[in-house]
């Protein structure tokens, strides 16, 4: 019994000494408050518009109808974007939503070809990825016109045409094979 409580101290010890060592690192989010008291021009907008750095701002109002404009800073150190799909608007989510699930639900139709044992099934996928690819399109498009950054954006369409692809193989898989399974109940295999 000593043995073992001497095992869990010196187990809990190492943990307490990784978690120590390896501490995570923090992410600095930079937050400055600017006071306006004149509209903005045209121009200024457009700059701000057209800089890679993300400006979320809220607004509020103060006692003496003055606003004052918090901005906080998404950007990695080397001035990279860094929004993600969650920062996007709601509106915008569910439509980055409604085109995966149209794509997941394009790709997953049963569709005869799939119990035709005549067919490959390379073809059958090949046809059915041609079919689907204007909604992983319009997946990649609200992305981008969300500001989502880039290696996100690909590496979502990536991760959600590799998913549906197993799924879809699966799929097709199981049906050729419940159809082959069919044939042979009905017509006896010769035996020597």
């Amino acid at each position: 019994m000593k043995s073992l409580v001497f095992i869990v101290l010196i187990v809990l010890a190492g943990i307490a000494g990784y978690n120590f060592i390896n501490k995570p690192t923090e992410t600095v989010v930079s937050t400055a408050v600017v006071e306006e008291t004149a509209p903005i021009s045209e121009s200024a907008s457009n700059e701000a518009a057209s800089s890679e750095v993300e400006n979320s701002a809220d607004i509020e109002s103060t006692p003496n109808n003055e606003s004052s404009v918090e901005e906080s800073v998404a950007v990695e150190s080397d001035g990279t974007n860094m929004i993600t799909p969650a920062d996007m608007p709601e509106d915008a989510q569910h439509e980055m939503y409604k085109a995966m699930m149209d794509y997941n639900k394009c790709m997953m139709q049963d569709k005869p070809e799939y119990h035709d044992d005549k067919t490959k099934i390379e073809d059958i996928a090949g046809k059915t990825l041609a079919e689907c690819e204007p909604n992983l399109d319009t997946l990649t498009a609200v992305l981008e016109k969300n500001n989502v950054n880039a290696d996100l954006r690909e590496g979502m369409a990536k991760t959600v045409r590799q998913r549906t692809v197993r799924k879809l193989m699966s799929a097709v898989m199981q049906a050729q094979a419940a159809t082959l399974m069919s044939h042979e109940g009905q017509a006896p295999a010769e035996t020597k």
